[in-house]
């Protein structure tokens, strides 16, 4: 019995090595394809150290075993000439999933060469860590999620870097606040693509139409953000203090709160199934969503140059939430709803009361301090439709009630968001068409995004997006005012 299972495990192991081999083989053909021999090496040297960090555990392998992979090959071409340009990008992903019985292992690993980073990258580290907003490295690694779950007939016990999907609505769920976002591309992202993992243990019991889940993030893991230079750090001081002829600008990391049980963060979740499905939500913890302190701009000459510190730092502070969503088919519409009630979180007032001088000097110029505190209420509703078998309306409003808004914040007291999303597939699926477009109607800001996709195989793709975005320079879509753009990718996938 014990040779016929290592006989077992011996072929899923061969069966997982060859899956490798391919996905190396069609990467070295994609970086020969665009001329650059190091960078194909660099790639295939980057997913062998991929392949060494996920090895096949061998007590699951003669059970069940899944492995699947992706590989993107992203050109950007700006629309706008004197915007941030952006290099190509050649990026992979290997899911594992492993079993037995009651226990199970999932790996989830990201990797490759990000065309976003500043040339030459100002971090040299490999792996993406999770105590660092600002990570300019490439090529890079970073483990998505990696987890083992425990399951009995009522009760799921997993522990690891997890991520979690709370809330209904899209794009930006107010009740989906235990992992934090990556905005090194932001608003180009999927929602999923944007999480970043967190080490986590989490419990899921489920008795008959309930559903009771708790979370434990048992340290703070930041957002990250994009450095001051690069495309998709959009309109910001950091970005106009670094058109500064020879300026240099420099952001300071945070000092992270300590590693100690007080400053975990945790979240509670009923839900309840039936003809609508719906759930109550409870968090307490750090908020994900970025806001700044101000210290002091420093403008150093150092060695021909401008040494810049543009004087703010990421800030983090714990809010409470409480929400609720639900969903629910009648006929031909799937609809949804969601709202959440925060205590005491924290916005940053309007850049221009900031306190930065007119014409920067070198020097210490102390700045005002910026953060105000509010409680505010989010809200939303969402609904989409089947216009016919290949097409899908999605349609979606959210709003956010700022209670002490003053005059002092950009935000107005009510916000509003409108999403619309037109999704067609052509020829049996083989083409897929997204038109998309976004408004925030209290700046007047939007955002147009439009794709199409050919399906050649089961294994290969290629596309073209196009985006714009227009709106004052501290709105949501107005940041990005500059970084209208095309994008071509090809795809891999097995």
């Amino acid at each position: 019995m014990k040779k016929h299972s290592t006989a077992k495990t011996r072929r899923a192991q061969s069966k997982y090595s060859r899956s490798f081999l391919k996905l190396f083989k069609k990467l070295r053909d994609l970086g020969m394809a665009c001329g650059h021999f190091a960078f194909a090496v660099r790639i295939i040297l980057l997913l062998s150290v991929l392949c060494l960090l996920s090895p096949l555990p061998s007590s699951f392998a003669d059970e069940s075993l899944s492995v699947s992979g992706r590989a993107s090959l992203l050109g950007v071409e700006a629309l706008e000439s004197n915007s941030v340009k952006e290099d190509p990008s050649l990026t992979g992903r290997i899911k594992l999933d492993a079993a037995d019985s009651s226990w199970r292992f999932h790996s989830w690993l990201e990797g490759g060469w990000d065309g976003t980073v500043k040339r030459p990258p100002r971090d040299r580290s490999l792996f993406k860590n999770y105590d660092a907003v600002y990570q300019s490295n490439t090529p890079y690694l970073e483990f998505k999620e990696f987890s083992v779950t425990h399951s009995t007939n009522d009760l799921d016990l997993r522990a690891g870097i997890q991520r979690f999907a709370w809330g209904r609505l899209d794009e930006y769920p107010p009740n989906d606040l235990l992992n934090p976002w990556d905005y090194t591309r932001f608003i180009l992202r999927p929602l999923e693509d944007r999480k970043i993992g967190v080490p986590s243990v989490s419990a899921a019991f489920n008795k008959g139409d309930w559903t009771y889940e708790a979370v434990w993030v048992p340290w703070l893991v930041p957002y990250r953000l994009p450095m001051p230079d690069e495309r998709w750090a959009g309109t910001s001081v950091a970005s106009a203090l670094s058109q500064i002829p020879n300026a240099e600008v420099r952001p300071d990391e945070p000092t992270l709160p300590s590693k100690s049980l007080e400053n975990g963060s945790a979240g509670l979740r009923i839900k309840r199934a039936g003809d609508i499905e719906w759930a109550l939500n409870l968090f307490h913890g750090y908020d994900p969503r970025p806001v700044f302190k101000t210290t002091a701009l420093v403008i150093t000459p150092l060695a021909g140059k401008l040494l810049i510190d543009p004087g703010y730092i990421p800030s983090f502070h714990k809010i409470t939430v409480i929400g609720a969503d639900a969903a629910a088919v009648t006929g031909g519409w799937s609809l949804r709803a969601e709202t959440a009630y925060t205590f005491n979180r924290y916005f940053d007032i309007r850049t221009e009361l900031w306190g930065y001088p007119a014409a920067p000097s070198p020097g210490v110029h102390p700045l005002n301090p910026v953060e105000l505190k509010s409680d505010t209420l989010d809200y939303g509703v969402g609904a989409d439709y089947r216009l016919f078998e290949d097409a899908l309306l999605t349609l979606q409003a959210q709003q956010t009630v700022i209670f002490d808004e003053s005059g002092a914040l950009y935000e107005r007291k009510v916000e509003t968001l409108i999403w619309m999303n037109l999704k067609i597939g052509w020829m049996n699926q083989k083409i897929e068409t997204n038109a998309n477009i976004a408004h925030n109607p209290e700046h007047g800001s939007y955002m147009a995004k439009a794709n199409a996709y050919y399906t050649f195989t089961d294994s290969w793709k290629a596309g073209v997006t196009a985006v714009t975005f227009a709106g004052p320079p501290q709105s949501l879509f107005g940041r990005y005012g500059m970084n209208d753009e095309v994008e071509a990718e090809l795809v891999y996938s097995w």
